[in-house]
């Protein structure tokens, strides 16, 4: 700085518009607008064709501190020069597209862009420009793109290191930036708010306080910290740093944008609409807060003027990838069926409408009757439930992008987005019934309750729901423990934001449950609800564990730490260090592979044997040596000695439901062994704790009712379906356990589902409908259904027959 002020010593910035600019450049990121600004006036209004970047600076500088006409003015004279063919030179071209971004034509911003980096593929600021403009409407891949373009080009660039951490959550790009330059304020607030979002917020506090010492004009780092101060309701300090951001840049409405959006990504909605709507106010043409206020509309059910508030931020910023996305995913809920239930509306697909519904409305309203009863409140209103059979349109209506992960359902309170399970492989009811614990629980504390909570009592219902729900993960609680990876109470959150894999991510729901199921076994479940209330209030954390519990948090932690010592020492495996976690999909909803077994079905030689047995001789409680043993010997064919390492392997730890688990390799070994009995017994052994298994609940669910034991085959057909309604065979047995227990209604329901699927032989699946209306007295549906049929064979004798008893009926002969 002193030394550019030094090169014009006193002889007026008009005469040196290049130094100007650069002083200019470092006044505004050290917190000086005003004076920045008075320099680029004397430059634009001093010189008949002043610099474009000169007219850019003064634009933008004009419009942050809220003199947007006359910014609007000065950036359409540096497009003007550009349309009169006076920009050559790929360095003013990028200007004059950052002109065309702050005027907001961004489709003439990204063109321009694109000419910059033709006429001058070196030029390191168009590259990471471009990128910033594809970042800030959420287009992530061309971001990425950019910035490594940048990067491939000179990789001590900070801005496109910055950037690049922006995209992917790298910390440690953010650290080689800082190790360039120390102060780069972009580098320190981005790496601010990457640890705020992972829950470190004593370490991004520092880097928060480096920002304002720097630049005191900090507009994110301001807006940060606003947001933190106004979710915790400390609105004195929130409107010191609204004070502070007006006092340079007054009625800013990104300022409230950044407010709007931090409530909505707490799932603070009500909030967020709100603040969204405030800075709509503030400034009508700011685009993305239309975007936020539909977004966080649809978040709490109002799903029309959501939708009114996106068509005006796309119709003005189609640029913008998540408005366009949530747009179109509008478009697909156009097609869906919308049906009711006395306490739910569903938007679904037709077909999900007519073969999931049956299924879906009991279990929903079990699930309300049970949970709305036991926490003794009642969520407000219906809840809508959208159920999506494209897992990009579940993505996009829940986040806003088409990527999300492993999730497969997602409660917002008053709203719950579902993947269909006709796209998964796992229990969808345990799902729907872990989403609707989240909307009393949200409720109870209007969304104020923390995600480990939240997660942890949700995932502690799946359990108390039915028996077979649930987690199993005694070896990953073993792993963590030894390994020393338990978080403290107050860091749990941070287990979720800060999961590094999908490994991790499990492991955060099931330590939540385990504090869960620590809380209601030693203190009792209405402990648990008083500390849920307490969410719902602002406070220190350890407060609330005082009013809740009697205790500190720093007890609690302890005496929880001593509980999960006592639950390791009972599961008493060991874990040797070259096993890894079971991996999985859905956050632990589904089979979760375990690859070291894999690898042993995969690979039968006498060396692995050798290994195991010398793992067993040094630890007799290796279970995974056990169990890869059994395997390998399975695979040879030596049942004898596979069943004595498997059932070993069981007998230690018996809730074990990864795959291959030792009862599903024992069920194999009895099948080859021609022992039905024995097979059967070892399935019903792992349905026990496995919720996901829809084979074995088939073979359990024939043998059942060829039997005649209608109790169990009702049973396990159920278990079935809960995993895959979409199968014919489920409903066809289902649809024979109804005609052998006389329930017709029942039997209608099935061959009626039946009809939505894929029938090899359409004609006897509606006879077979056709039947089961008239046994329920429905001779008019039953008619109608065998006219069908016989159009397609004629001939059909037993849809003859039934078609003469279906006319008498209707007659009443």
């Amino acid at each position: 700085e002193s030394v550019v002020a030094d090169a014009i010593d006193g002889e007026g910035y008009i005469r040196f518009p290049l130094l100007t600019m650069q002083l200019a450049e470092i006044m505004r990121t050290t917190g000086r607008s005003a004076e920045a600004l008075a320099m680029l006036q004397q430059v634009v209004d001093g010189n008949a064709e002043p610099p474009v970047r000169s007219l850019v600076q003064y634009g933008s500088l004009l419009k942050f501190v809220g003199e947007k006409e006359q910014a609007f003015l000065v950036l359409d004279r540096a497009v003007q020069r550009y349309n009169d063919g006076l920009v050559f030179s790929s360095e003013d071209v990028a200007m004059v597209a950052k002109a065309s971004w702050l005027l907001g034509n961004f489709h003439d911003a990204n063109s321009l862009f694109d000419e910059a980096t033709r006429a001058n593929p070196n030029n390191l600021e168009a590259h990471t420009l471009w990128a910033d403009l594809f970042l800030e409407k959420y287009n992530a891949a061309d971001a990425e793109r950019g910035y490594q373009d940048a990067l491939d080009l000179n990789g001590r660039y900070v801005p496109a290191l910055v950037g690049m951490a922006r995209v992917v959550g790298d910390e440690r790009s953010l650290q080689r930036a800082l190790a360039i330059n120390p102060n780069s304020i972009l580098a320190l607030e981005t790496y601010g708010q990457l640890l705020m979002m992972n829950g470190r917020e004593d370490e991004a506090q520092e880097y928060f306080r480096q920002v304002l010492a720097l630049n005191p004009e900090s507009l994110k780092t301001l807006s940060v910290l606003a947001a933190k101060a106004a979710l915790e309701e400390r609105m004195s300090d929130y409107e010191d740093y609204r004070q502070q951001v007006e006092a340079f840049s007054p009625d800013n409405a990104e300022f409230l944008g950044h407010i709007a959006d931090s409530f909505g990504n707490n799932y603070r909605f009500s909030e967020a609409v709100a603040y969204a709507r405030a800075s709509i106010e503030f400034d009508p043409e700011y685009w993305q807060g239309y975007t936020l206020l539909g977004s966080n509309l649809i978040r709490l059910g109002e799903e029309e003027e959501g939708r009114r508030n996106l068509e005006i931020g796309f119709d003005n910023d189609p640029f913008n990838v998540m408005t366009s996305n949530m747009l179109k995913v509008f478009d697909t809920l156009e097609t869906y069926a919308t049906v009711e239930s006395e306490h739910f509306k569903v938007h679904m697909s037709e077909r999900d409408s007519l073969v999931l519904w049956p299924y879906l409305e009991p279990l929903l309203e079990e699930s309300w009757t049970t949970l709305s009863a036991k926490y003794n409140y009642e969520p407000e209103g219906k809840t809508l439930i959208e159920v999506f059979e494209d897992t990009a349109d579940f993505a996009v209506r829940s986040v806003g992008l088409p990527d999300i992960g492993p999730l497969v359902g997602i409660c917002f309170g008053k709203v719950i987005t579902l993947i269909s399970p006709d796209t998964l492989s796992a229990n969808w009811q345990e799902i729907v019934w872990h989403e609707f614990a989240h909307v009393i629980t949200l409720q109870m504390t209007n969304n104020r309750i923390p995600r480990w909570l939240s997660e942890g009592i949700s995932v502690w219902e799946e359990r108390e729901g039915r028996s077979y729900w649930g987690r199993s993960q005694g070896l990953d609680l073993v792993r963590a423990a030894e390994e020393q990876k338990l978080l403290p109470i107050g860091d749990l959150n941070s287990g979720f934001s800060g999961a590094q894999n999908n490994a991790d991510l499990s492991f955060a729901y099931f330590q939540s449950y385990l504090v869960v199921d620590y809380i209601t076994e030693t203190y009792g479940f209405n402990k648990l609800v008083d500390l849920i209330y307490e969410y719902g209030e602002i406070k220190e954390e350890s407060e609330r564990f005082r009013a809740a519990l009697d205790m500190s948090l720093n007890e609690f932690d302890g005496a929880f730490q001593r509980w999960i010592d006592q639950r390791v020492q009972e599961i008493n495996v060991y874990v040797h260090t070259e096993d890894v976690p079971d991996e999985g999909e859905g956050h632990g909803h589904g089979i979760r592979e375990n690859s070291s077994a894999i690898l042993a079905e995969l690979y039968n030689n006498a060396s692995l044997k050798q290994h195991m047995r010398s793992r067993i001789e040094e630890n007799e409680r290796d279970f995974q040596a056990y169990l890869q043993l059994g395997i390998v010997l399975f695979k040879e064919e030596a049942f004898a000695e596979a069943k004595q390492y498997l059932e070993t392997a069981y007998e230690m730890l018996p809730s074990y439901t990864g795959y291959p688990s030792p009862a599903l390799v024992l069920s194999q070994i009895y099948d080859r062994e021609d022992n039905q009995e024995a097979k059967l017994q070892w399935l019903e052994t792992l349905l026990e704790n496995l919720q996901h298994d829809y084979g074995a609940a088939i073979e359990l669910a024939e043998s059942a009712l060829a039997a005649a034991d209608y109790e169990r085959a009702a049973y396990y057909v159920d278990r079935a379906i809960q995993v895959n309604p979409y199968r014919n065979d489920v409903h066809e047995l289902k649809a024979r356990y109804a005609e052998a227990v006389s329930d017709s209604a029942l039997a209608v329901t099935e061959y009626e589902v039946l009809m939505q699927l894929e029938i090899s032989d359409p004609v006897e699946a509606r006879t077979n409908l056709a039947e089961a209306y008239l046994n329920n007295g429905q001779p008019g549906e039953a008619k109608q259904n065998l006219l069908y049929a016989l159009e397609q064979a004629p001939s059909f004798e037993r849809a003859q027959q039934l078609l003469l008893e279906s006319v008498a009926g209707e007659t009443g002969q």
